[in-house]
């Protein structure tokens, strides 16, 4: 299996390569989902590229962000300048149009969401050769991904977990404008809630750390073929402790509790997770911390004004990062100054705040992790020197069974002869170059010569680039490509339809009979599956005369669940026109039984391309585009005009973190909420055989003051809502007064 490494920094490229990975994922200073990863550029992306390759190591460059429509040619500049990387790992299916152009095999972002073997399919046909696969896939998931198609599958083994199911997340862009695909967010799920089942308080949407090293031998079962470790953002010294476990682990040690340990010393949230694949909710949460708290180093015994003592289990530096945890809670953190210590490991420390007696100590930095020096490691090369029969020195450097060649005139001795030593010393010195000198021999054949040193330097320069431009040629001629395609392109591929449409989201069968004869398509969405199977003939009997009716798709189906939607598909056919596709399952099921797609808000269309790409019949804009982008994108589609706007699907059990119940016990009846310190954020469960939740943004969208600005075709989402959908379509179509504390979404602010 392929080990994945983060690289946010050049620091973090060698660390990643000395600690022994396979492949690095790396973005530039645009279009990548870390804006703040810093080092990579267009102008220096092709030299770091160069030293992986010589180092035999992949590079995969990150375009993993939502592109608009006025982006695609900057883009293009990016994508240009890193063709010789070996992939570009994609989030937007809409610029796959720049991508293919240029031969660099694709690998579908997690951001893109795809967790079954439908949606798998679905992108392999469009040309993608890996997916990295959801967090939340199941292990049936993944064998049927490796049985049914010819994709590589990576998998996210190490590092932080994002609440919401993977690419559908609109909590940051909703509270402040910074998006999460645009790879600026500003993680509000990591701040305290209260739930409004029982009143506890915590950091309830804030799962913890997840850990597989002891689980690899399953994953291999599996067949993953790549080891994803997450952090971009994390310090140089994380990726080395990191990616060094994982190398070990792999190359045959044994995964026990001391490699968690050193994990753990490099960055702990909640004492690790296994994640959805191993682990229920109760391990994948971590209500109490949120941030990280390091290995145990000791108590407090002692604080007040200025001071804490502490009892320690290990010497303590200055510089050292602590934090304490008070009966599992996060008491406090500060860095380590020493006032006065002793022999048996107690500490009097500089503190501003007073910590309770008992509180757990705990290490989240060593100081000497964070200063260690990074070089890159050398690349070892034996050399040999000897005399050519045309009165030549001839260099031969060698790695493995890569060669090079360079040869210089000699003289005949006047004075002293050159000697072995001397040929030695000169041509081992490899000082700053990426080689060292594992062994040379000299042979001069007993000859009395003479080279002057500066002539020896440059065949010894001449033939360490030879062999290096020799072994990223052939690294590179090893390198998989895909065949380039020109995309046709053009932004009016998408045909204007003939009037203003109109579709309405219901969960509710009396919004259908309040609508029926309004001549207005109707998207129902199912959250109880059993309930609505139960009562499909009255959904049936209600959409009879209206072929103009839609199914609303969730964005996770997972396994047999896959089975009692397709169930659902062959009862409707024929009487429904399309689906509500939040998911590349749910496009790949439209294809199948021939029904109207219509792209909704988590497949996040950002520009023209999507529709050219997917071929899709229509688009719901996202809701984090303004008017004006969507205007650039210059084609048809739909804008989310009213309605609240789902903003995270949960796919672990906010319930249970609520009241520790387990499904056996379940204790949800009906919907609820998390409160922060300014609103209620609804949560609504969905359920098929296994159960999800979709949290929604706590203010309206509402577009009726604005309605006369807004000619596009309208979505409006009726879940939720208790209005009469009869004014809310008058009101958003026709104009009227908005909702109070209702917003337009992005329409008119825009995101970061």
């Amino acid at each position: 299996m392929e080990l994945l490494a983060p690289v946010g920094t050049v620091r973090s490229l060698y660390a990643a390569i000395n600690s022994g990975a396979d492949a690095v994922y790396l973005g530039l200073d645009g279009f990548n989902a870390r804006a703040k990863a810093v080092g990579f550029t267009k102008e220096n992306i092709d030299g770091y590229i160069d030293l992986c390759h010589l180092h035999g190591v992949k590079v995969y460059i990150t375009f993993n962000t939502a592109v608009k429509e006025k982006e695609l040619d900057e883009l293009e500049s990016y994508v240009a300048a890193c063709t010789r990387a070996d992939a570009f790992i994609i989030e937007d299916l809409g610029a796959v149009e720049v991508f293919r152009k240029y031969g660099v095999p694709l690998h579908a972002s997690t951001q893109m969401g795809v967790n079954n073997l439908q949606g798998a399919l679905f992108l392999e046909k469009l040309g993608f050769s890996r997916v990295v696969v959801a967090r939340e896939s199941a292990k049936e998931d993944i064998i049927a991904i490796k049985k049914n198609t010819g994709l590589e599958v990576e998998y996210f083994v190490h590092g932080a977990l994002c609440v919401s199911y993977s690419g559908s997340c609109l909590l940051s862009s909703m509270m402040s404008g910074d998006s999460g695909n645009r790879g600026r967010c500003n993680q509000p799920c990591r701040l305290p809630y209260t739930s409004s089942i029982s009143g506890k308080s915590g950091y309830l949407l804030s799962p913890s750390e997840q850990c597989l090293i002891t689980r690899l031998k399953e994953l291999e079962k599996l067949g993953i073929d790549s080891l994803k470790i997450e952090g971009r953002l994390k310090q140089p010294h994380y990726v080395s402790k990191v990616v060094s476990q994982y190398r070990q682990v792999l190359d045959g040690a044994k995964a026990d509790e001391s490699k968690v340990s050193e994990l753990k010393k490099a960055f702990n949230r909640g004492e690790f997770t296994c994640g959805y694949m191993f682990d229920d909710t109760r391990a994948i949460m971590s209500p109490k911390v949120q941030s990280n708290i390091g290995v145990p180093v000791g108590k407090v015994t002692g604080s007040g004004k200025n001071f804490v003592k502490i009892k320690a289990y290990r010497p303590l530096k200055d510089g050292d990062g602590l934090k304490l945890l008070y009966k599992g809670v996060e008491a406090g953190g500060f860095g380590v100054k020493i006032i006065s210590a002793d022999k048996n490991g107690n500490y009097t420390l500089f503190a501003k705040e007073v910590y309770p007696v008992g509180a757990e100590v705990r290490m989240t930095l060593d100081s000497r992790d964070a200063d260690e020096e990074i070089r890159l490691k050398k690349i070892p090369v034996n050399m040999h020197v000897t005399i050519g029969a045309d009165d030549t020195l001839v260099l031969t450097v060698e790695k493995g069974e890569t060669t090079s060649v360079s040869t210089c005139h000699v003289q005949a001795a006047t004075g002293r002869p050159l000697t072995s030593d001397e040929v030695r010393e000169s041509v081992a010195k490899l000082g700053e170059t990426a080689f060292e000198c594992a062994g040379i021999d000299v042979d001069l054949k007993g000859r009395e010569i003479f080279v002057p040193r500066s002539v020896l330097n440059a065949l010894r320069r001449d033939a360490v680039e030879k062999l290096k431009e020799a072994l990223i040629e052939d690294y590179e001629t090893r390198m998989p490509r895909l065949a380039k395609v020109e995309e046709k392109g053009g932004a009016t591929a998408i045909e204007k339809t003939d009037g203003r449409r109109i579709i309405v989201n219901t969960d509710n069968f009396a919004v259908i009979k309040s609508l029926r004869d309004k001549n207005i398509a109707i998207s129902y969405q199912i959250y109880d599956f059993s309930q609505f199977l139960s009562q499909i003939d009255i959904f049936l009997a209600l959409i009879e005369n209206n072929f103009n009716s839609y199914l609303h798709l969730p964005p996770v189906v997972k396994g047999d669940e896959n089975a009692v939607v397709e169930d659902i598909l062959q009862r409707c056919k024929g009487k429904i026109r399309g689906l509500i596709c939040e998911n590349y399952h749910a496009l790949f099921l439209a294809e199948k039984y021939s029904l109207e797609s219509v792209a909704g808000i988590r497949l996040n269309v950002y520009n023209s391309g999507f529709q050219r790409v997917s071929g899709v019949d229509s688009v719901i804009f996202s809701p984090e585009l303004t008017l004006s982008e969507i205007r650039d994108i210059g084609t048809d589609g739909f804008v989310y005009a009213y309605g609240y706007l789902p903003v995270m699907t949960l796919c672990h059990c906010p319930v249970q973190v609520s009241t520790g119940c387990t499904c056996a016990n379940c204790a949800y009846i009906g919907d609820f909420c998390y409160r922060d310190k300014k609103a209620d954020y609804l949560i609504k469960r969905i359920r098929i055989k296994r159960c999800y939740f979709e949290l929604f943004n706590p203010s309206v969208v509402d577009i009726s003051s604005k309605a006369d600005k807004i000619r596009y075709n309208l979505y409006i989402n009726m879940v939720n809502c208790n209005r009469d959908p009869v004014q809310v379509v008058d009101s958003v179509t026709i104009g009227g007064q908005s909702v109070k504390g209702s917003n337009c979404a992005h329409l008119f602010r825009g995101v970061k």
